[in-house]
């Protein structure tokens, strides 16, 4: 189904695409546009934006003809000039976080954190021997999980450490929220750990594949079939959607997601066709 939402929406309306002349939709009377930013690009995944340069860093994936297996490489996509290109020096780049405050721009792959050069435009490696990254995310500090381990680490000035909270409990994807609650999923659902008493809660049997932050620091996650916002510990359905993998929020608060072999804007349309 398509579909189209607004950040303020926490409830889905009957949506209808408005036809002919463009590609629209209506939810709660309010017309939104479609937009294909990139194409032809395998499974574009694990998203994450540097608002100083309004770039979008993503991993895709592509079949190597040796063993007909996929290859994960990280890449980059300029939303203003719409420059692409793969990331070379990434061993399996399947991550990205950016810490927006520093203009530092992370990387995950399958042996470690790597930094993103914007002048040489390519990747350097900043823990050898690391963990195979499975999602990065990055709040006052960077946060990754590992993969097989299936555990939350933190990563300060070239050291990993365990997250004593969550050494006992597996997790895929991890978040923080303002309040600096520690959010994450695994094959039961998705989880709370409160800062106050390092308590974990249950916030529902989600099958998440992505957490982002909007430049405010509001969450949101998607299953694949579906966009959620967190509110307070709350989590709210914006819209149903067919075939997400990543997502994120630009500088307008427009919503950019990867689907099958596309990565697609959502924005408010002014103009009715």
């Amino acid at each position: 189904m398509k579909l189209i939402i607004t950040f303020a929406l926490l409830t889905v309306g009957n949506a209808h695409i408005i036809k002919p002349g463009c590609d629209l939709i209506s939810i709660g009377n309010v017309v939104y546009q479609k937009d294909v930013l990139k194409d032809n690009i395998n499974d574009p995944y694990q998203m994450a934006i540097d608002y100083n340069t309004n770039t979008l860093f993503f991993s895709h994936s592509r079949d190597n003809p040796k063993n007909n297996e996929d290859v994960f490489e990280s890449a980059y996509l300029n939303l203003d000039t719409n420059e692409y290109n793969i990331i070379p020096g990434i061993i399996g780049g399947f991550a990205a976080a950016v810490d927006n405050t520093k203009h530092k721009v992370y990387l995950g792959g399958r042996n470690g954190i790597y930094e993103y050069n914007y002048e040489s435009k390519k990747a350097v490696h900043v823990n050898p021997k690391g963990y195979s990254i499975w999602q990065l995310f990055f709040k006052d500090k960077l946060y990754y999980t590992a993969y097989p381990q299936e555990r939350v680490y933190t990563f300060v000035d070239g050291k990993s450490e365990l997250v004593s909270e969550l050494k006992r409990t597996m997790a895929q994807l991890v978040a923080l929220d303002n309040n600096y609650n520690m959010y994450f999923s695994n094959s039961s659902g998705l989880f709370c750990l409160n800062k106050s008493d390092k308590n974990s809660v249950q916030l529902g049997d989600y099958t998440i594949n992505s957490f982002t932050a909007d430049k405010n620091g509001n969450l949101y996650f998607t299953t694949p079939s579906a966009f959620y916002k967190i509110n307070e510990k709350n989590v709210h359905l914006l819209a149903h959607v067919d075939d997400v993998f990543g997502l994120v929020v630009d500088g307008e608060n427009n919503f950019i997601y990867g689907t099958g072999d596309k990565i697609i804007k959502i924005s408010r349309k002014e103009n009715k066709c």
